[in-house]
């Protein structure tokens, strides 16, 4: 028994372009038809069934829905619109809803893990401005306790020489 690419392609559940797709990738020998068409037989098609199942395909073409692909010609706008629309708008609205309760709690989880990181960083600064308040306090401490040594004399402000001044003055 030979099928062709489109019967093949409707028992593994996939398009006939995937499955051409896979017999280039996997170099399947194949025989073809005057026409240029790939002819498969059993033993390939199970081939491809095992490539399907390892490639864990996603369905190219989702199989046709019950519904007829052409609506009737009797039928109102409104009875078209509630049968074929509608359901896809609540399917659209209930997925567009799920997509936003998922990205508020990822941005809930953002907004945690960076107050969680900022805390540690004012932390760590506090901890440090602890050290150096204690270092200036020992520092001061130190300072306040030194006796006066004898290398150190007050300062003098230094006298002004006032006529010096006024000499150099008149060379400049």
């Amino acid at each position: 028994m030979e099928l062709k690419t489109t019967d093949v392609a409707a028992r593994l559940g996939v398009s006939p372009k995937t499955v051409q797709r896979w017999v280039r990738k996997y170099d399947i020998p194949l025989r073809r038809n005057e026409a240029g068409h790939f002819l498969f037989d059993e033993k390939t098609v199970a081939l491809l069934e095992r490539v399907k199942f390892e490639q864990g395909a996603a369905l190219e073409a989702p199989p046709a829905p019950d519904r007829p692909s052409t609506p009737p010609r009797n039928s109102s706008i409104h009875a078209l619109f509630q049968e074929y629309v509608e359901p896809e708008i609540e399917r659209v609205t209930s997925r567009l809803n799920q997509l936003e309760q998922q990205l508020e709690q990822k941005a809930d989880d953002v907004v945690s893990v960076q107050l969680l990181h900022h805390r540690k960083e004012m932390e760590e600064i506090i901890a440090r401005l602890t050290a150096l308040e204690q270092l200036v306090a020992r520092l001061e401490q130190q300072l306040n306790n030194r006796p006066p040594s004898s290398h150190e004399t007050p300062k003098e402000p230094k006298r002004k020489r006032r006529g010096l001044g006024r000499v150099m003055g008149l060379f400049a």
